[in-house]
């Protein structure tokens, strides 16, 4: 049987995207089968998805592409309702590319994945083939008149699916389509390739596109309403989108900074569940719940609202988490408060969760789509004279449920660290052939002294699906050589140039437990770091740390009139009476100044930062000013004060600090050119990990 999907856009990063791809990857062990996305904007597709499934594109939106701007994408599309969420996007050039084909398509079944998509498959989609609608949305979200041309045009259909039973029930009672069924089907997620959470990290995960649906400012107020009970927990919620400026706003507001962390997008996602103990979703309405059964998998006990549709068909409630009251912040607090202050109850939940979630594997819910398939062949044969049912492979034994990527560009390197300061790299890649194929670390200087490449002990392992496992570990002593510096994750052979590898899972949970240990029992070693990351683009890449002393910035507090820092000092020095805290104007007119810094236990220090006089003594209308600790005021020697030992590389992003605005005690030498009016200071992490702040006369 062969398979096509129709989607939108399978290049960008969706839910529904990674529903398709996990159902597509499902089916094709025993099928053939393709996505067809309308537009590319992009190389390659954000997901990774096996050489099994075939990719391709209609309408290509790249620079430089003859699609862009062809005759007719000025004009109107005829078949898309102008109601329909993505409307503008289509016109009637696309219309033309869908219609075609639809009608020469050799699919025996197209799946449509949107309203706007299954309008075409149930109006253009060629005899021979079946018709099936996937529903995504909740079905009362869908514009009236959108539904009205549903109504009109999907009794054409073989099979419509939604993804909840709930869903499925109002599709029917609300636009019932003659002799078709509804049927609920809920998405799939596989089974993650990291460990699940042990429970033990006092971390809140949530994840989802920044949406005012997704609720993020309940979460963010339930969270703030429990800070002072539980003091050492954290909320990580991440996520790209229009809301996030607000939702920074609003963590500034209750005086969240340094507990409640934007994290940003992040993929492959399950890595970043199992450093939680706690998944937390509040969306005030959910199509199915796709981060709900992401966080089971993960082994991770759910908080969550209970929208019309969606949790409530996921989640059993005091089994495997709660569902708590839509758009109740106390209710949040309350399923959290649970959980937070109960390690045994969230190792139990968490067990439950990991149980139940399995029914979502996508090979039980690919199964059921094979069925629905054969029962919707079997309805068409005997309705319509010389109408033939799709062959079905018999399933062999030797089927495989998983393919090698086709080129070593293809691959991903998943990464795990341990708390010994060990990294094991992990790809799986194409047969071998010639070449003897070995992980290369390539630096990436920021000063232009280019350092030699670093090869990696490979050892490779023959699969059976005819692809080559490579997996190497990298040792702390490493660091002796890679020391402070970038390095690009290659793969490099006697016979070919350097791949810069794609970035994979990167399990860094044990970093977490690394920096409690550090900062709680400072070492006189030197300090060690290894983190991988991705790049914007997805290739992966190594921040590597070694010093022999470093001021770790723990918290920055900020008043109405004052910015207050904390740190432990790590490393081979130690903290004399009379240490400084010491900031430094950057530039030609470089100036310190330095405050006494209080020593707190053994390395552990604070120090008001002395933003007045900084204001008084400013210059020019936007100066920045670098953080140093001096732990003996009779040596001159200064220790940079960074923000490094962290298990995610955007510190800069997570850790956003708001401006204090600021008068001078004292008129400014340069006043003509600064009047007195509010200077305002904002302190922040450099990209490097450097802390500093910035002095902006606006």
């Amino acid at each position: 049987m062969k398979i096509s999907f129709l989607i939108n856009n399978i290049y960008g990063i969706g839910g529904t995207n990674r529903t398709v791809i996990n159902l597509a990857e499902a089916l094709a062990v025993h099928h053939k089968v393709e996505i067809v996305s309308v537009f590319r904007r992009a190389a390659t597709p954000k997901f990774d998805i096996s050489s099994r499934v075939g990719v391709r594109a209609l309408v290509d939106l790249r620079p430089g592409s003859a699609d862009r701007g062809a005759p007719g994408s000025d004009e109107p599309s005829e078949v898309v309702p102008r109601q329909e969420e993505f409307s503008a996007q289509y016109s009637r050039f696309t219309d033309e590319r869908i219609i075609r084909e639809l009608k020469k398509t050799d699919a025996d079944v197209v799946v449509g994945t949107r309203p706007s998509l299954n309008l075409f498959v149930a109006a253009h989609t060629r005899d021979g083939a079946l018709r099936v609608a996937q529903e995504h949305m909740t079905h009362l979200a869908i514009p009236l008149p959108v539904r009205a041309e549903m109504a009109r045009v999907y009794p054409r259909l073989d099979a419509i699916t939604t993804v909840t039973e709930a869903d499925a029930r109002s599709f029917m009672e609300n636009t019932p389509i003659a002799g078709l069924t509804v049927v609920g089907i809920p998405n799939s997620v596989p089974r993650p390739a990291v460990q699940p959470s042990d429970g033990m990290r006092k971390i809140v995960v949530s994840a989802g596109r920044m949406h005012r649906i997704k609720r993020y400012d309940l979460l963010v107020r339930a969270f703030g309403s429990l800070s002072e009970e539980f003091s050492d927990w954290q909320l990580r919620i991440y996520g790209d989108g229009g809301e996030a400026a607000k939702l920074r706003a609003l963590v500034t507001e209750l005086g969240l900074n340094g507990r409640v962390l934007l994290m940003g997008g992040f993929s492959p996602i399950e890595s970043e569940w199992a450093k939680g103990s706690i998944a937390a979703v509040t969306s005030s309405a959910e199509s199915f719940g796709m981060t709900l059964v992401e966080a089971m998998r993960c082994g991770l006990p759910v908080v969550s609202t209970d929208c019309p549709v969606g949790p409530r068909e996921i989640l059993t409630d005091g089994e495997d988490g709660f569902l708590v009251p839509n758009g109740d912040v106390r209710g949040i607090a309350w399923g959290l408060r649970r959980l937070m202050g109960d390690e045994s109850l969230r190792r139990e939940m968490g067990e439950a969760a990991l149980r139940n979630a399995s029914r979502y594997d996508p090979a039980a819910v690919a199964d059921r789509y094979v069925e629905l398939f054969q029962e919707a062949a079997r309805r068409r044969a005997a309705a319509v004279r010389g109408y033939r049912e799709p062959a079905v492979a018999a399933r062999r034994a030797t089927d495989r449920a998983s393919v090698p990527p086709a080129t070593l560009r293809a691959a991903a390197v998943d990464v795990t660290t341990d708390g010994a300061g060990w990294l094991r790299f992990n790809a799986e890649g194409p047969g071998e052939g010639r070449h003897r194929w070995q992980f290369v670390l390539r630096h990436r200087p920021s000063d232009g002294e280019r350092r030699p490449d670093f090869p990696v002990r490979t050892s490779r392992t023959h699969l059976e699906n005819g692809g080559t496992r490579y997996t190497a570990a990298l040792g702390p002593s490493a660091l002796d050589e890679l020391g402070d510096g970038r390095w690009q994750v290659t793969m490099g052979s006697p016979r070919s140039a350097a791949i810069h590898m794609k970035a994979g899972i990167r399990d860094t949970r044990t970093l977490v437990d690394a920096r409690e240990r550090a900062l709680r029992r400072p070492s006189p070693d030197p300090i060690l770091w290894n983190l991988p990351y991705a790049q914007a683009n997805g290739r992966l890449m190594l921040r590597t740390v070694r010093r022999e002393e470093h001021a770790e910035c723990t918290g920055v507090d900020i008043g109405a009139a004052a910015v207050t820092v904390h740190g432990v000092l790590c490393g081979d020095r130690r903290i004399h009476p009379g240490a400084l805290f010491v900031v430094s104007r950057r530039g030609r007119h470089g100036r310190n100044i330095t405050v006494p810094a209080q020593q707190l236990g053994r390395q552990g220090f604070r120090a008001e930062v002395p933003v007045r006089e900084v204001v008084d003594q400013r210059l020019e209308r936007w100066e920045d000013w670098d953080w140093w600790f001096q732990p003996d005021p009779d040596d001159r020697h200064k220790v940079r004060v960074c923000h490094l030992l962290e298990d995610f590389p955007d510190v800069k992003g997570a850790y956003a600090y708001p401006s204090v605005p600021l008068v001078g005690d004292e008129a400014s030498e340069h006043f003509v050119v600064h009047p007195a009016r509010p200077v305002w200071v904002r302190p922040y992490c450099s990209a490097s990990g450097a802390m500093a702040m910035n002095v902006v006369d606006r």
